[in-house]
Order: C-alpha cells, then structure tokens, then sequence
C-alpha cells in the first residue's frame, strides 16, 4: 500500500502498515534501543495529530521524521555507536562491523542498513525518507565504500 493510500486510512490500518518499516528505519538509523524509544513517542504524536497527519502526501515520512526527531533530542551531540553482539546470543558477523557502521552517517547508516540489512528497495526507503531514489542510492554507494574501507576490504581482492 502506497503512502499516500494510507493517508486515507483510520490510524489503526496506518500502524499495521507502516508502523513496522518506521521502527526499521529508526533502529537502522539510532540503534536498538533509542530507535524503538523514537518509533513509540513517534507513533504516540502520530495518534494524537492523525487528523493533520493523515492528510499529509507522506504520512509515513512525516512521522517517521517525527521519530527521526526525538531520536536525535534524546542523543543530544554524543555520536551513537553501535553495540556488539553478546557473544552466542546472535549469528557470527564480522566483528568490526558494529564499530564500522557506527561510523556511518545517519542517512547513510539508514539507507545502508535497510537496504542490505532487511532488503529494502531504494525506492522504499525513498518514500520513507521522503527523498530521491538517487539519493538513497548515493547514501548506499557512499556508506559501503566507506565499510569496505573501514573493514580493509578490497573490491580488486579475489
């Protein structure tokens, strides 16, 4: 369902929809904890003002900036790394990638981790960031080389 079919949705219908990818977009961009916190005072504001946001072309985005937000006011100017796993509590994964993501900017921590982490399209992750697909694709294309580079990987390295 577009966004702009969901603006014409009661608020229920809307966090069935796209309650789930706005948690996503939040946990990719702040981490697991100050995330999920964002996505519930985003979700809460949003219920209070559906009357002005469901007539928004992009209601989703809205509130997704909404969450986007408060994620950042509970932050303040700290710079967000993100944790390690526990070992044995989650499958093996490079162990310096958590600190290189944590490296990432914002956008292109988002656009990198939904796109490869929870298999997004360019284009979903677009609409919810209420931006170009070409910008979505240059946050990725940024954020890997800046992975690989973090990591020491060589595209050249067979």
């Amino acid at each position: 369902m577009t966004d702009t079919a969901l603006a014409h949705q009661p608020f229920a219908t809307f966090v069935n929809e796209a309650g789930p990818r706005i948690r996503r977009a939040l946990v990719a961009a702040f981490g697991p904890e100050i995330g999920t916190e964002a996505a519930a005072d985003a979700m809460s504001i949003a219920w209070e003002r559906w009357d002005l946001i469901s007539g928004r072309e992009n209601p989703a985005g809205y509130v997704w900036g909404i969450g986007r937000n408060r994620a950042l006011k509970r932050m303040g100017r700290k710079r967000r790394l993100f944790p390690t796993p526990e070992p044995g509590r989650e499958p093996w994964i490079e162990p310096g990638l958590p600190a290189a993501i944590g490296t990432l900017s914002e956008k292109q921590r988002t656009a990198v981790l939904l796109t490869s982490g929870y298999g997004w399209t360019f284009r979903e992750v677009a609409e919810l960031m209420d931006v170009a697909v070409s910008t979505v694709q240059a946050h990725v294309e940024r954020g890997m080389a800046k992975l690989r580079n973090e990591l020491g990987v060589n595209d050249d390295e067979s």
